[in-house]
């Protein structure tokens, strides 16, 4: 990381928040409504003097923000300094620049297109965005590959700028996961990501700002049960296994029920620190099958998903809490097993402490549809057994579903590092 030009980035903004934003004579927009998403930001870059709004007092949230806009708003939010260059673009006339454009240069903010030309008036890209913002805070090398969907469709110049950007809070997916590489910037999400670039390093990001994960309640309510439905057990196998089962069953809550409960508890913990999650289910009447719980976390690239399920055993007295990780010759992304490993022994050691549970360790699976079809490292958590009186009963109190979920959350805390 580049942590002189960043710290030197810090201390510009730093002095540009000096006078508190409720000093600041406030600016409203004509044509930005209370309650809007970007309202808040709006009001802040024209209150710092980064943007600006038209002679009429409208701010265009929805015009596309231009090169040169960008430029020079990020050149005022570093605090409009005077550097001893002239840029040199092939569509400027010699010394005409406009001097955000000669700081952009020197800084390397910007870089001229294939033909040597500036483009003023082109719109920005998503790409160009984060690759602008990440150059200039020093071309931070990111902690973790960029996890969108569409990271394919990402130029290679910008895909260290948008996980970056990702991750440091500045920037977020569109629907599905989607970084949207080629969509255009609005002036809306230009003030957005500005008002967010100069609080940088003022509070300390979530812990999991910028990962992505699934969370698969296991089982699910539907009238396919019992008719007979298979699943494939691995994409490099003709073997099949009953698709819709039912699981096991305490005395008040079916396995279906508490893999729920748990699992939207895990997901409310999750983004509370700052994570993107993503449900294979929320409901319990659904129709979903083992191909699909993978197809969901493979094709929104998440980073990890956590399938959550609840045990039985003929013998009553069985109890304890484990998590089975993918091994074996069927499995389709073999790549995914040290990972996958690594969290599993942290899971099961987390959750037994949390919880005070018999550990019984990591169990290595090679018959599992939901493994073996997987693209991303994977968990099957046994959170206990609903069979043993004892344990039910904890499991269905939720100080106990808790206390899982404790264990759990710290867990992928400790593997994200």
């Amino acid at each position: 990381m580049n942590t002189r030009k960043l710290s030197r980035l810090l201390f510009s903004l730093t002095i540009a928040l000096a006078l508190p934003l409720a000093s600041v004579p406030a600016f409203a927009a004509s044509d930005v409504a209370d309650g809007a998403w970007y309202a808040e930001a709006v009001a802040e870059v024209l209150a710092r003097g980064v943007m600006d709004a038209d002679e009429d007092g409208a701010f265009h949230p929805d015009a596309y923000a231009t090169r040169a806009e960008l430029v020079d708003a990020l050149w005022r939010a570093d605090g409009r300094p005077e550097v001893p260059v002239q840029a040199d673009f092939d569509d400027l006339a010699p010394g005409s620049a406009h001097p955000a454009v000669d700081w952009a240069v020197a800084y390397g903010v910007i870089q001229g297109d294939e033909n040597h030309n500036f483009r003023g008036e082109s719109s920005v890209t998503r790409q160009e965005f984060a690759a602008m913002f990440w150059r200039l805070c020093g071309w931070s090398a990111p902690r973790r590959e960029l996890n969108y969907a569409d990271a394919d469709e990402t130029s290679e110049y910008a895909r260290s700028a948008a996980a970056w950007c990702r991750e440091n809070g500045l920037f977020e997916g569109v629907g599905g996961n989607r970084f949207d590489p080629q969509g255009l910037v609005t002036r809306a999400q230009t003030a957005m990501v500005l008002s967010r670039l100069l609080h940088m390093g003022e509070t300390e990001l979530p812990p999991l700002t910028g990962c992505v994960i699934c969370v698969d309640p296991g089982h699910c309510v539907t009238p396919l049960a019992g008719k007979g439905y298979r699943d494939p057990v691995s994409p490099l196998s003709t073997e099949t296994k009953a698709t819709y089962t039912t699981g096991t069953q305490g005395k008040h809550l079916t396995e279906e029920k508490l893999n729920l409960i748990v699992g939207l508890k895990l997901r409310d913990r999750l983004k509370a620190l700052g994570a993107t999650v993503f449900m294979t289910r929320e409901v319990s009447e659904i129709t979903i099958n083992g191909v699909e719980r993978c197809e969901i976390p493979n094709r929104l690239h998440c980073d990890v998903a956590v399938r959550i399920h609840a045990d039985g055993n003929n013998d009553r007295s069985v109890h304890g809490v484990c998590v089975m990780t993918p091994t074996g010759k069927l499995l389709g992304t073999p790549s995914i097993e040290d990972e996958s490993v690594r969290l599993g022994k942290l899971m099961v050691n987390a959750v037994a402490a949390a919880t005070g549970a018999k550990n019984r360790g990591i169990m290595p699976r090679y018959d599992l549809t939901g493994f073996n079809f997987s693209e991303i490292p994977t968990v099957l958590i046994e959170m206990g057994f609903m069979t043993n009186a004892e344990e039910d009963a904890l499991l269905e109190t939720d100080a106990y579903q808790d206390k899982i979920v404790d264990g759990m959350v710290e867990s992928l805390l400790q593997w994200y590092k």
